[in-house]
């Protein structure tokens, strides 16, 4: 073994492709992840400077399913928003529960603004979560509707101030993409760290385009649009045999450059419930892949593109040291080449994953980013294959 500057030209260029693989990554990374981390930070050092007068009235929509322990935890959180303007609690629980219209009731009785409907047991052949949806927006009475469920923890008492900022009587603002985050303290079980990095990977994805004007998707735990978009696109009509996709399929009809923004200081975050639970996680992620497919507008190359691309890194330095041997100089440059990938990946989604409130990782990122697009494409065959409920007949 020795080391010599003289390499064969195709040790050369096995080098430079990548040093190249590893610079086009961190252009995707500068581009789209450290974008979301920036739009964060950015969101809560500015405050909304808007007068108390010019918040229009909001009418939260909250999906229940029986749950009455959850129902009344963002009951009491919903009743208690510092909001400057006059807004309604409509809860669309799914079917007839005495347990539910009990605890509404009796909220009611110091709370005329809370209001209780449901949807009709014995539904067949249409998406329950749609139709109560659907009945939540019919039955609210103002203009903008906050969209959320029980699922959903609301940890601030801003958080309804901040969703409806940007709306206003001369904004063209009609769509406002909200976020949930995961709280890392509830996944003890294996594969934490593989969950924690792929929900922040997948909310980075739909967040940067939405930032940079290409919503396609939201999520159906904290979202905001006007009425009259609800109505204008005929509900969910276009997905009616579909149990999933009021959140990705609608939105990606209804959002664009000009009428939509996102929302991320931490006031407008809520937390997500056991949201990292393995078996929630796993369907939640293949209903996803599931009902993308019905999207045109979704990035099907950018973001899975920066993770063959640093496999691709690692393998041309590899086979470079190979072809090399025993000359080490190429070795060399290849595990330089390398260990800056495996810095930028570090560095860029350990911000990422502080913005986003997740699970901060540190030596497994590397690894979790590269791999990333494999499980993406695993999950995608699976979702396309597998047995889980995709339409309203199954």
């Amino acid at each position: 073994m020795y080391f010599s500057p003289e390499l064969p030209l195709e040790v050369l260029w096995l080098l430079v492709a990548a040093a190249v693989c590893v610079l086009l990554a961190a252009a995707i990374y500068f581009f789209r992840v450290r974008t979301v981390s920036a739009y964060c930070r950015r969101a809560d050092r500015e405050r909304p400077d808007k007068p108390d007068a010019e918040y229009e009235p909001a009418s939260v929509v909250v999906y229940s399913q029986g749950d009455a322990g959850h129902l009344e935890e963002i009951l009491k959180a919903l009743l208690d928003q510092d909001y400057p303007a006059v807004f309604e609690v409509v809860v669309v629980n799914e079917g007839e529960r005495s347990d539910v219209s009990d605890l509404v009731s009796m909220l009611r009785a110091s709370h005329s603004n809370l209001y209780l409907t449901y949807t009709p047991d014995g539904v067949v052949n249409l998406s329950r979560k749609k139709l109560a949806l659907t009945l939540g927006v019919k039955a609210a009475r103002y203009g903008v509707v906050v969209l959320t469920t029980t699922a959903a923890v609301i940890e601030s008492r801003m958080w309804l101030r901040r969703m409806m900022a940007p709306f206003g009587a001369s904004s063209p603002v009609e769509v406002v993409l909200g976020f949930a985050y995961v709280d890392p303290a509830e996944d003890k079980s294996n594969g934490r760290r593989r969950r924690a990095f792929d929900f922040v990977a997948d909310s980075v994805r739909w967040l940067g385009v939405a930032i940079a004007g290409k919503p396609f998707r939201g999520t159906e735990y904290n979202i905001a649009y006007r009425k009259e978009v609800f109505f204008r696109n005929s509900g969910f009509a276009r997905s009616l045999n579909l149990h999933h996709g009021d959140d990705d399929i609608f939105v990606s009809q209804v959002a664009g450059r000009d009428n939509t923004v996102v929302e991320l200081s931490r006031e407008s975050m809520v937390r997500l419930r056991h949201g990292n639970h393995p078996r929630i996680f796993t369907e939640r992620t293949l209903q996803r892949h599931f009902t993308e497919s019905f999207i045109r507008r979704r990035p099907r190359i950018l973001y899975p593109l920066a993770g063959w691309l640093q496999l691709a890194a690692i393998i041309c330095g590899g086979v470079a040291a190979i072809i090399s041997w025993p000359n080490l100089q190429a070795t060399l440059v290849a595990l330089v080449i390398v260990a800056v990938m495996l810095t930028i990946d570090i560095i860029t989604w350990r911000k990422a994953q502080e913005a986003l409130r997740s699970r901060r990782l540190l030596l497994s990122i590397p690894w979790l980013a590269v791999m990333y697009p494999v499980r993406r494409m695993v999950s995608h065959i699976h979702s396309l294959l597998g047995r889980q409920k995709k339409y309203t007949w199954d």
